[in-house]
């Protein structure tokens, strides 16, 4: 053989092709296959992977950073977020596998077979690959809405008169006989019997009645109802039901059955055939190759709203996880729909307020204000109710203090203490009445009709310029209206209307105040406990009652009350005040949109020192207003929005005059800020961030309003908006892991935004001289990473100088970034290495001459067993696409609440009503007692006939008893007459044997050589 060349013909320079070759060149022409077209492994890298990573290596301004000295918190809140730009840069790693070779792994599988021994082996490869993708969308619409109105007025009014005269005279005759006779005979055979019996009975009667009556009734009735019922019904239920399911599934199986038959062929040794892993050996090595300069912008984390999921929907369901994914696809912000922002409602004030360190002698209140008398020195007060304090009025002119005072409608009136004088004040003086009036008690009524119990315990009025007395001798005195006055005397109530007086109630009343509503309270003395109680005359009432609201009904101990709107001061025995704030009902209001429902053009407010009066929306199709529009005393504020201007939030303040009622309101919208009431004198700023909901147009109000006296205040108040029809829990999801979400956002930004917000901001390197050039120039617009609130940019160099500066102090050959590194990582393949073994030790015996041996003549006739059949059944599976079933509809209505019946014209169906006048005739009476008679004389008739019936019964037993008697006897007869002995029986007998003795018929002859029927013995032997 030759030898091998060492040398590469394709590298190898030859001569020209007319010079013979030189015995080198023959060798290497003529020798065997060259080595460079022998396959070799390790020269070359069979796979390169390049993969890039950024890090950051200069955070400007960036603050110093704390020693680490124990275990962090992941937990810890108000983290610093970045807010300046920060250097880094894109390292570019190489990884080269260069194949060494390939070795044995494993030891898969061993076979052993002994001399002889056959076998066979199946090999199953069996693989299936499933892959299934399904997508199920569905949703619901469902909308139900009623409107229902009830409106009923109806005016009865009804006069009816009835007159009767009656004259009855009546005469009745009556004359009844009855009579009844019966009677029975029976003849027997030795005896005759006989029975009979008669009754008779009558009855006479002779009644007369005479009567006269006579009668007018006369019933008016006049009744009027009015009930004006709407109710309103909204319920919707959102249910889009739009169901689309796709299930893409894909399955690859493949089978491979590989049957072999193992022999082995030595006759003496056994062999083990031994199945190893073939493993494939590669050099990794992996080294920088590359550096790229980029610039970090620091960005705000987004607030996600219905607007924002319009632009990022997609997006966003890319990097949710599957269950929210599914949600923030189905979600439609493109979808409108009306929702109510939940009423802003005033706090309620304390039922009740104690002043410590206030005791009076009197209290009185009126539409000018509460007053009191200081039971100390008897100085005037007036309570203030913006600080909630009782402040002292002036006592120029007074001269002196006061025992008892009476606000009117513009003047307050008083009585000295000192003389008994009455004086009035105007405002800031206090003057003696002109007309010289004196007096122990003193009321005023709202149209400033004055009265006074004088000294004589006589009630005077006050004229123009002088007192008129009354006459009436009275205790205390109360006025509820122009002329109507309520006085008492000796603990019992009267009531004087005009010039007439009536009692109503008593005793044991011990002062009496009156309302500006016209109603009467009452303080008395209970005669038991002697506890001091309030009690109530309503307005328009004749009766007293014990107060069943106001948290008046357990207060006892009390001296005096005064009413003042809905609350009630209560001057307590021993001189203490108490202020029962009244609770009336508030009245809902609710505006709601239409289903074409546009924005809101204006909002009108009105308001006064205690609270916001009424608020007025103008809407294109309508207006809508609650409260006191336009009343007096208040001022008004009005905002015109914008086109398509819409509400962000807004926010309330509450007051205290009006028992919790709204006194500010301030509505935060897209093109400003709208104050109202006390909310336009406070310096707080306003938020004009968006709600999770985001920002709606105004389209319905709703709320309540509440009566203070007169006047009407707003106690909540809300909004029907309409905005995005996103489900709020998505928004707060997304919400709740903004950072997560805007990194989403940010990475997949498109490049003309981000190229035109970067075109407005520049960024000069720390250290750097040169002139600001604008980031979109030097930017590239993709992102190419996110950490934090970071978004990555390549950043390119302003020139080719700056360039190789970078570069140079940044060599990725200077092990700045790592030196190379190389491993050496083996790899499993499918491969399969088998090699056989043969044992150690000889199993055959030695031959004998003498014996066969030879195997060739005679073989074993060894075969191996043939194995199981081989399944290659398939085994996919069916995947079920069957969607969901909606469930019930939760929208439903309400049922209607019964209006009532009128019952007007009871009164009239009473005077309809039969038999309305007594019947004075007695023709009843007299029908009754002939009736009687006759009864009675029927009843005789009926005695009778059932005597009758008892006497033939009697006839009747008579004749079965004498027939008995009679047939005994004849029975007894019998045998004497026939001669026998016994009975009838017997002498039939006797008749029949008569018969039998008749003579006998003479009997023929027998023959010759017969046997006679009968008679004595034969001479024939037998």
């Amino acid at each position: 053989m030759s030898t091998p060349s060492a040398g590469t013909p394709a590298t190898t320079p030859t001569t020209s092709a007319s010079t013979p070759a030189s015995g080198a060149d023959k060798t290497i022409l003529d020798g065997p296959t060259p080595k460079d077209l022998l396959p070799t492994t390790g020269n070359y890298p069979t796979e390169i992977v390049r993969y890039r990573s950024v890090v950051l290596t200069d955070i400007p301004g960036a603050k110093p950073a704390r020693a680490l000295t124990g275990a962090i918190d992941l937990g810890e809140e108000n983290l610093p977020f970045y807010d300046r730009p920060a250097e880094g840069m894109i390292v570019t790693t190489e990884q080269s596998w260069s194949a060494q070779g390939v070795t044995l792994g494993r030891l898969l599988h061993s076979l052993a077979l002994a001399p002889g021994e056959s076998t066979r082996v199946a090999v199953v490869d069996w693989q299936r690959t499933t892959r299934a993708t399904g997508t199920e969308t569905a949703s619901e619409a469902e909308a139900l809405s009623g409107t229902t109105e009830q409106n009923r007025s109806i005016s009865e009014v009804a006069n009816a008169i009835a007159r009767e005269e009656q004259y009855g005279d009546s005469l009745g005759f009556q004359s009844s006989q009855s009579s009844s006779s019966g009677g029975s005979v029976g003849v027997a055979l030795f005896g005759i019997g006989g029975g009979g019996n008669w009754s008779k009975s009558s009855n006479t009667g002779i009644a007369t009645s005479v009567s006269r009556s006579t009668g007018v009734k006369t019933v008016a009735a006049e009744a009027t109802q009015r009930i004006s019922a709407r109710t309103q019904q909204l319920a919707t239920a959102a249910r889009s039901r739009n169901m689309t399911v796709v299930r893409e599934t894909t399955q690859t199986e493949k089978d491979q059955v590989l049957t072999r038959v193992v022999t082995n062929y030595n006759h003496m040794h056994a062999m083990s055939v031994q199945y190893y892993e073939v493993v494939q050996v590669y050099n990794v090595t992996t080294r920088p190759t590359r550096l790229e300069r980029c610039l970090f912008i620091p960005l705000q984390e987004l607030t996600f709203t219905h607007t924002s999921l319009q632009r990022y929907k997609e997006v966003l369901a890319s990097v949710a996880p599957v269950d929210w994914a599914a949600k923030i696809r189905a979600a439609n912000p493109f979808d409108t729909t009306v929702r109510k922002l939940d009423a802003c409602s005033a706090p309620e004030v304390p039922d009740r307020q104690e002043f410590d360190g206030v005791e009076l002698a009197d209290i009185a209140a009126s539409a000018m204000g509460v007053y009191g008398v200081r039971k100390a020195d008897g100085s005037p007060l007036r309570f203030d109710p913006a600080t909630q304090r009782w402040n002292t009025l002036p006592t120029t002119g007074l001269g002196g203090g006061l025992t008892r005072i009476a606000p009117g409608k513009n003047i307050v009136w008083a009585l000295r203490a000192t003389d008994n004088m009455i004086v009035q004040f105007d405002g800031t003086t206090w003057r003696l009445d002109p007309a010289n009036g004196w007096g122990l008690r003193i009321a005023c009524g709202t149209d400033d009709s004055v009265y006074v119990v004088g000294t004589n315990n006589v009630i005077h009025q006050r004229g123009q310029s002088s007192w008129s007395n009354l006459g009436i001798t009275a205790d205390d005195i109360a006025v509820t209206g122009k002329d109507k006055v309520w006085y008492s005397r000796q603990g019992v109530v009267y009531e004087r209307s005009g010039t007439d007086g009536i009692r109503r109630n008593g005793p044991g009343v011990q002062g009496l105040s009156a309302t500006s509503d016209g109603a009467l309270w009452a303080v008395v003395q209970s005669q038991s406990s002697g506890e001091t109680t309030p009690l109530l005359v309503e307005s328009g009432a004749t009766t007293v009652i014990r107060p069943a609201t106001g948290g008046l009904q357990s207060v006892t101990g009390l001296a005096r009350i005064a009413s003042a709107g809905a609350d009630y001061w209560v001057l307590m025995s021993n001189g203490t005040v108490r202020r029962i704030m009244g609770r009336e009902t508030q009245i809902p209001f609710d505006d709601q949109p239409k289903a074409d429902s546009s924005y809101a053009s204006r909002i009108d407010v009105w308001s006064d020192t205690d609270g916001i009066r009424g608020v007025q929306v103008v809407f294109p199709s309508h207006t809508f207003g609650c409260g006191d529009i336009g009343g007096s005393g208040a001022q008004q504020a009005s905002y015109t929005f914008g086109g398509a201007d819409k509400l962000i939030s807004y926010e309330a303040w509450s007051g205290k005059a009006a028992r919790g009622s709204l006194a500010g309101l301030r509505l935060k919208m897209t093109s400003g800020v709208a104050n109202f009431g006390i909310a336009a004198t406070t310096t707080v700023a306003p938020d004009l961030s968006e709600d999770a909901g985001g920002a709606s147009t105004i389209c319905g109000l709703f709320g309540s309003t509440v009566k203070s006296g007169s006047r009407t205040y707003v106690a909540s108040l809300g909004f029907h908006v309409r905005g995005g029809n996103v489900p709020q829990a998505v928004l707060d999801h997304l919400n709740d892991n903004s950072r997560h979400y805007s990194q989403a956002v940010w990475a997949n930004a498109d490049e003309l935004t981000l190229s035109r917000i970067l075109a407005n901001y520049t960024y000069t390197p720390a250290g750097s001289t040169a002139a600001p050039v604008p980031l979109g120039m030097l930017l590239d617009p993709k992102p190419i990473a996110a950490t934090g609130n970071y978004l990555g940019f390549r950043w390119n160099f302003a020139s080719e100088e700056e360039r190789e500066e970078w570069t140079d102090s940044r060599k990725a050959s200077d092990n700045t970034f790592g030196a190379p590194a190389t491993d050496t990582i083996a790899i499993a393949t499918n491969g399969v290495f088998a090699e056989a073994v043969l044992g150690r030790s000889n199993s055959a015996e030695k031959i004998d001459l003498t014996r066969f041996w030879n195997w060739k003549d005679s073989p074993i006739q060894i075969t191996p067993a043939d194995i199981a059949p081989v399944s290659t059944a398939s085994r996919a599976q069916n995947l079920d696409t069957t969607a969901a079933g909606m469930g019930a509809s939760q929208a439903k209505f309400t049922p209607l609440v019964a209006m009532p019946d009128p019952n007007g014209l009871q009164t009239v169906q009473a005077v309809a009503t039969a038999n309305l006048f007594r019947d004075m005739s007695g023709l009843a009476q007299m029908s009754q007692v002939l009736s009687k008679g006759i009864e009675a004389a029927a009843t005789n008739d009926k005695e009778a006939g059932v005597r009758a019936q008892e006497a033939l019964k009697t006839a009747t037993e008579h004749l079965q008893k004498m027939a008995q008697i009679a047939v005994d006897a004849a029975g007894k007869a019998a045998p004497a007459l026939t001669g026998g002995g016994g009975n009838l029986s017997a002498l039939g007998g006797m008749l029949n044997q008569g018969g039998k003795t008749d003579p006998p018929k003479p009997t023929p002859a027998p023959a010759s050589g017969t046997t006679p029927a009968s008679g004595g013995d034969s001479g024939t032997k037998a």
